[in-house]
């Protein structure tokens, strides 16, 4: 038998699964599919805007984005027909995003059992991450790992083509699907829909809270459901005081 592939939606998480006994190849989603331009007719013109994309909003040469980011979906699309895929990614906006359009490279290959691993539940945290759990508690994640059937596939394919093409009406469609692959999935997309981050970030400076960390906070005190990290939220704050100037 195989050994399994590992998917991670970031390098924390990589570095994690390699201080503990798991068996199989680790490759790394490295995007950030919730900003930016993501509509293309083709994967290579994808990969050009994502990599446009990318270069100005981080400032990192382009280049980078292909040896970082594209060099691990090209991997993905060479996984051997049959294989066992274990997605390891969260629930909020930014980790689903990153996992629909995996599911879709995937969904190419013949024969692949993919699995959804979740991190562990907290009682006051929907949200709560891998970053939160103790390495010791990965493998029972792990062991706690749900098969995606056809309908769960197809759910994540047309999450993906929907949010591509910012189809609001079929995202509220698609909310409404019960699936145990993918929770909170009716908050996730109402949050995308109905919450702009910017005037979040926009009205707590306009009421005197202008210190970054404070902002971040309170971004990820009340918007968890975005699942953004320092940087998103740093974009977006920067963004608002360059409006001022």
């Amino acid at each position: 038998m195989r050994n399994p592939i590992h998917i991670t939606n970031g390098d924390y998480l990589t570095e994690d699964l390699k201080k503990i006994p798991i068996s199989g190849e680790i490759m790394v989603c490295r995007e950030v599919l919730v900003s930016g331009d993501i509509l293309a007719y083709s994967l290579q013109d994808f990969w050009e805007i994502r990599a446009k994309y990318i270069a100005k909003a981080y400032n990192v040469p382009k280049k980078s984005y292909y040896k970082n980011g594209v060099s691990e979906f090209e991997k993905m699309l060479n996984i051997r027909e049959g294989s066992d895929v274990n997605l390891w990614f969260e629930d909020d906006l930014f980790c689903q995003v990153n996992l629909w359009f995996c599911i879709s490279l995937l969904s190419e290959i013949e024969g692949l059992k993919m699995f959804r691993v979740f991190p562990k539940p907290s009682a006051d945290n929907r949200w709560k991450g891998f970053s939160d759990t103790e390495s010791s508690e990965l493998e029972a994640c792990l062991g706690s790992k749900v098969l995606l059937n056809e309908n769960d596939i197809n759910l994540a394919q047309n999450l993906w083509k929907s949010y591509q093409n910012n189809d609001v009406e079929s995202l509220k469609e698609l909310s409404q699907n019960d699936s145990k692959c993918f929770r909170f999935l009716e908050e996730v997309i109402d949050a995308y829909i109905n919450i702009n981050p910017v005037d979040f970030v926009r009205s707590h400076i306009e009421n005197g809270l202008t210190d970054f960390n404070s902002v971040f906070e309170k971004f990820r005190e009340e918007l968890g459901s975005f699942g953004f990290g320092d940087l998103q939220v740093k974009s977006l704050y920067e963004k608002v005081l360059n409006e001022k100037l």
